[in-house]
């Protein structure tokens, strides 16, 4: 399909946008709204939410919507955007310069448009299926490093209300055996800025156990269309039905695949 440079220009302008209103405010005191035990909303979520939602519904107001606080806007379209307003809450929360604005458009459930917008370092990151990724107007391309033992890898896992629930005892094993594999393993909470760091070269692998869709699909196709190649833990290509994401070079991969080709299912 071909796809309309519409699609980029709000995207990148919605996020730029919510991006200034965050980095103004984010030396100030925030009230925590505890969404679970293990996460949390700011009034900054849902105004950066209102800034990006009036621009896309102005320009495509058929497009479905998810966005993390209102949810799901179903308008039986083949078109949806998938929208985190604020990726790294907590970091925001507590004053780390670690966050993020993702926005994404998918056709027919395949992203097609990502842009992650970092406002701190004003880092605006952007790709279009098929045409590479860029940063900064600049096409950037995931480097090849042979690292071993000394790789950098980012850990990513969802959210889960419960703490002893099966999906958190099986991701923190997962997270164990990455610990006991590489010398650094960072768990930075946005993921969307650790899936930009891996397309720059600047990690070596990111593992994913079940992300949020929102926090996941910009970055991903940011990564991908840098040259990473991203495959789900049994080694076959990545696919939409099934969560648990390896992404890295064809060096490292083999091995990855390997470690955790058991928690696949």
């Amino acid at each position: 399909m071909i796809i309309s440079s519409d699609y980029l220009e709000v995207a990148v302008a919605s996020a730029k946008k919510a991006g200034i209103y965050l980095l103004e405010h984010f030396n100030e005191k925030h009230d925590p709204i505890y969404k679970s035990n293990f996460d949390i909303s700011l009034n900054v979520d849902k105004r950066s939410e209102q800034i990006i939602l009036k621009n896309i519904r102005a320009s495509f107001p058929s497009h479905n919507v998810y966005s993390e606080e209102i949810g799901s806007i179903n308008n039986n379209s083949e078109f949806t955007w998938y929208i985190d307003p604020l990726d790294g809450t907590n970091n925001y929360f507590v004053g780390i310069p670690y966050f993020a604005i993702s926005i994404a458009l998918l056709h027919n459930n395949q992203p097609i448009v990502g842009v992650v917008y970092n406002p701190i370092l004003d880092q605006l990151f952007e790709a279009v299926s098929g045409k590479g990724t860029f940063l900064n107007g600049e096409k950037i391309t995931f480097g090849k490093r042979e690292t071993g033992s000394y790789s950098t890898l980012s850990f990513i896992k969802g959210h889960s209300d419960d703490a002893i629930s099966a999906k958190n005892s099986e991701a923190d094993e997962v997270e164990h055996l990455l610990y006991c594999k590489f010398s650094r393993v960072l768990k930075m909470w946005a993921p969307s800025l650790d899936w930009c760091l891996l397309a720059l070269g600047k990690i070596d692998a990111l593992v994913s156990y079940e992300s949020e869709l929102e926090d996941m699909y910009a970055g991903l196709l940011i990564a991908q269309e840098a040259g990473v190649i991203v495959c789900n833990f049994n080694g076959m290509v990545y696919n939409e039905n099934n969560y648990k994401i390896i992404a890295s070079n064809k060096n490292l991969m083999p091995s990855l695949i390997e470690l955790l080709m058991p928690y696949y299912e």
